[in-house]
């Protein structure tokens, strides 16, 4: 289920990009600036580090800093289709998880805004720019989980939230979790390489980007394997990333 939800995120993000495109709705003015991933680097940190500083302060301010994060990144999720009654879905979306936290509505609500972030990031970076960025945040994922481990606790405090930033599949043992970024990150090369490379398509999908979803389906599954094999936290983006950027060089020479 959790690599059905990585391709499914992935090609649910390159079926909505033309719609972001056309809104022009995008992160970055420059797609070939590589500075863009530094600052996407700094936010990602400035970002854990306020969520951890306040889960120990206050966690009801968290929650409600957080809770306005997220209706303020569905608001421009949903804008290209809704355009500013973007508001509906994205109240409906707080509402939901406030009044009803469980599985399904985290998860719904995680598919969307990862479908949506994706396509956003993906067509505002061009290739080289998300290469350097999935290398820097692989290697920061592995210092953070394994070193620091200030990843797991930001897990924690995400979970104790009912935040939809972990997708949950409940099984017989502990329930499986996958955090929103490391669908996220992979799948933005598989939407840039749709975007911006010139390359024959297979099934309307250029051969760069469908091996780059491949790519990191395949990373995927052997951070699964691990992970049924060692029960303990593990950073999923070493995997998920090395996956993907193998795909894409792949993709590139076949193509």
């Amino acid at each position: 289920m959790i690599i059905l939800i990585f391709v499914l995120v992935g090609l649910t993000a390159l079926a909505f990009s033309p719609t972001y495109e056309s809104a022009n709705v995008k992160v970055f003015e420059n797609p070939s600036d590589p500075t863009n991933s530094l600052f996407y680097f700094l936010a990602i940190i400035t970002f854990t580090a306020i969520v951890m500083i306040l889960a120990r302060k206050s966690e009801l301010f968290l929650k409600f800093v957080m809770y306005s994060l997220l209706f303020v990144s569905a608001f421009y999720v949903f804008y290209p289709f809704f355009g500013v009654l973007s508001f509906v879905p994205s109240l409906t979306i707080i509402i939901a998880l406030l009044k009803r936290p469980n599985t399904l509505t985290i998860n719904i609500s995680a598919f969307f805004l990862a479908c949506g972030v994706t396509a956003m990031f993906g067509i505002s970076l061009e290739p080289f720019p998300v290469l350097i960025l999935l290398i820097i945040l692989a290697i920061y994922d592995f210092i953070a989980v394994y070193t620091t481990k200030h990843m797991v606790d930001l897990a924690e405090s995400i979970i104790k939230l009912k935040l939809p930033l972990l997708f949950v599949i409940p099984t017989d043992d502990k329930p499986t979790m996958l955090g929103v970024g490391d669908v996220v990150i992979p799948n933005i090369l598989t939407v840039s390489a749709q975007t911006f490379l010139s390359s024959p398509k297979i099934f309307g999908l250029k051969i760069p980007a469908l091996t780059t979803l491949i790519g990191g389906a395949l990373g995927l599954t052997a951070l699964l394997i691990l992970a049924e094999k060692f029960k303990r936290a593990h950073a999923g983006l070493p995997f998920i990333n090395s996956g993907a950027i193998l795909g894409f060089l792949l993709g590139c020479m076949v193509s």
